[in-house]
């Protein structure tokens, strides 16, 4: 994962993108206990076009001439495929916003707090990213007053009471 840090950093000081962070399961293991995944959720700030579209294809091509292989929708650093993902959701772009500086093997990186680690996976709601949530609970590796809020802004509380059940009625 080294080389991937390194040009997810180097994109950023070529101006390809303004800021990036990691979510999904590589980003939880910053907290909890690691689960398997198949590639790594690298969320990024993406300007739209003139047309007003999004696209990924500046840091696809950026990634590719730092020595990384594009294939199937990833860029693919070493045994690490890399998924790029835009700032689709007000969610997610805060979550870029204030991710953390965190180093990896001394490689600065950017990850997801917990709070928002769980916000997102609450919001894409699959069975899986519930499981993520519970382990966070489990592990002690969350804020809840701060998740319930951050839940709260972002509409999340139904899906946040489904880990929850205590929470389920409550307000803040």
């Amino acid at each position: 994962m080294h080389d991937a840090l390194r040009a997810l950093n180097q994109v950023v000081l070529d101006g390809v993108i303004e800021k990036y962070a990691i979510g999904g399961a590589v980003g939880a293991a910053f907290y909890i206990e690691a689960t398997q995944t198949a590639d790594v959720d690298v969320f990024a700030y993406l300007e739209p076009t003139s047309s007003g579209l999004v696209t990924l294809e500046p840091i696809f091509d950026a990634l590719v001439k730092l020595g990384g292989i594009s294939e199937e929708g990833h860029v693919r650093f070493g045994e690490w495929p890399i998924q790029i993902l835009s700032d689709a959701t007000p969610l997610i772009a805060e979550a870029i916003a204030e991710a953390i500086d965190v180093p990896f093997d001394e490689i600065p990186t950017r990850v997801f707090t917990a709070e928002h680690l769980c916000a997102v996976a609450l919001q894409a709601g699959r069975p899986k990213d519930y499981l993520r949530v519970t382990m966070f609970f489990e592990q002690d590796a969350v804020d809840r007053v701060a998740l319930q809020e951050l839940a709260r802004r972002h509409g999340l509380l139904d899906e946040l009471g489904r880990v929850l059940p205590e929470i389920r009625g409550t307000s803040i």
